[in-house]
């Protein structure tokens, strides 16, 4: 039995082109599965993941998601591992990965500083405030990456496709040669077979 799609029938959905809906995926969550005509996947990836994508900016107070270009071997410290994770959810992060690349060049950020990084002592300023919910926020927006990346995997590959075990033992005896004569039974032959 093959997972069921949206309409409730047994057979595989058309995943059109598997590569254009993951990319959509990740540039919006869902939006690879709404190309694909999995309506109810869409709604539920979609609202599961920018819900705690934008919860885990909301608790960090906007200030969580940000890239910055910095070798991790030389400045391990300011190195923004979470934002590997964060930038799964694609076109939410993107405003981050723009921001940082002005950094980088020495530009004046954009959008008013939204998705910038932050100022060291603003970031160090967020913990006497708000304490443990910097940390919450940023996994938060770590773990809708990592879901959205699952979801892009869906959208590639299609649902999973499990069989039941009834089908298995008929397709495999289906396919067993008859047996000779003299194995068909086990049992001894009698006087009425032989009459």
């Amino acid at each position: 039995m093959n997972a069921p799609t949206d309409d409730g029938s047994d057979e595989l959905p058309d995943l059109r082109n598997p590569a254009l809906a993951a990319l959509l995926t990740w540039l919006l969550p869902g939006l690879g599965h709404w190309y694909q005509g999995r309506k109810f996947k869409a709604i539920l990836f979609g609202s599961c993941i920018i819900g705690i994508y934008l919860v885990g900016l909301w608790v960090g107070r906007g200030m969580v998601v940000y890239w910055t270009w910095i070798n991790p071997l030389k400045d391990s410290e300011n190195f923004r591992l979470s934002f590997i994770f964060q930038s799964f959810v694609g076109g939410f992060t993107l405003p981050g990965i723009f921001q940082g690349l002005l950094s980088y060049m020495n530009k004046p950020p954009i959008l008013e500083g939204w998705m910038a990084a932050p100022a060291q002592e603003v970031v160090n300023g967020l913990h006497p405030k708000i304490g443990r919910l910097v940390e919450i926020g940023t996994v938060y927006t770590a773990v809708a990456g990592l879901l959205n990346l699952l979801a892009m995997m869906d959208a590639y590959g299609g649902p999973v496709q499990f069989s039941s075990p009834e089908v298995e033992s008929e397709s495999s005896e289906a396919t067993k040669s008859p047996a000779p004569e003299n194995e068909r039974s086990s049992e001894p032959a009698t006087q009425s077979d032989h009459a």
